[in-house]
């Protein structure tokens, strides 16, 4: 989605959140969020019945690159992200 001076991209791993999950996902958000910057993980409640973890990447809309650097950019974004959700899912059992 884009604001006025914002590119932002959420990021899930499609599963959502049982009532039991709620305290480890936001201590697994809490905990990648003090280690990393991006992309910021939250617990979030996307449109649905259940909240869900959520990736979340800013990209200020007056940068400036090109289509390749773009596309490397999201590139790593994709990856931390995947990396993101393998811990909650090894290490928080999200």
């Amino acid at each position: 989605m884009t604001t006025r001076k914002l590119l932002v991209a959420f990021m899930t791993d499609g599963h959502v959140l049982r009532e039991d999950q709620l305290a480890p996902a936001a201590a697994a958000a809490n905990a990648w969020n003090t280690e990393q910057l991006i992309p910021m993980l939250s617990v979030w409640d996307v449109r649905g019945p259940r909240p869900c973890l959520a990736g979340v990447c800013v990209l200020p809309l007056t940068s400036r690159m090109t289509p390749h650097d773009f596309e490397q950019l999201a590139s790593d974004w994709a990856e931390h992200a995947r990396q993101m959700f393998t811990r909650c899912q090894e290490v928080f059992r999200l």
